[in-house]
């Protein structure tokens, strides 16, 4: 994953599958984490999430799992480091931060969040890469619902394509539930 290559972005979301029962003849659920790589990039060997305090332990964390690939004889570039982004987007700024202080979340982020609007998250990822933060970014909706991921796939989606960055329209619509905005430029 060279500098130039484009970010990638993946979801994070959480979804009920039928589970083994406890008791036999009952049907129990089991909560699991989805990951959906939502960019058409170029596949790599290994694929890593981490959390990060801030976007500089992000950059520290990418670098020594790079150089740990080097010293077991990989390429660096085998590795793609994603860093876990919590996110609460809306149109604008005023109605994400006042609807995220009325969210039950907890106050400490376990990695980097960002509440705002979709073209700022979309700023945000492609700075996560362009200061080589890491290779790509899980993006975790900090409400339940859609309503974020819709954001995504309607804003923050958009705007990285028009920066060069490629989406699948099949993984964006698993994964948010929404298909991407298509946008006619003009000529």
């Amino acid at each position: 994953m060279s500098n130039f290559s484009p970010v990638r972005v993946a979801v994070a979301g959480s979804a009920a599958v039928p589970g083994s029962a406890a008791v036999p003849g009952s049907e129990a659920w089991t909560e699991i984490t989805a990951w959906t790589e939502i960019t058409d990039a170029e596949s790599t060997q290994s694929v890593v999430r981490i959390h990060a305090e801030d976007l500089r332990d992000g950059q520290q964390q990418r670098s020594r799992l790079r150089a740990e690939a080097v010293e077991s004889g990989t390429d660096a570039d085998s590795v793609a480091v994603f860093l876990d982004v919590e996110i609460h987007i809306a149109d604008d700024a005023r109605t994400a931060r006042r609807e995220f202080a009325a969210l039950d979340v907890p106050a400490v982020p376990g990695s980097i969040r960002y509440v705002g609007t979709p073209s700022g998250l979309a700023g945000l990822v492609a700075d996560v890469k362009a200061a080589e933060v890491a290779d790509g970014v899980t993006l975790i909706a900090l409400e339940s619902g859609h309503r974020s991921l819709d954001k995504v796939a309607g804003g923050v989606v958009s705007w990285l394509e028009d920066r060069g960055v490629v989406f699948s329209s099949e993984a964006v619509l698993a994964a948010t539930g929404t298909r991407p905005t298509t946008r006619v430029l003009a000529s």
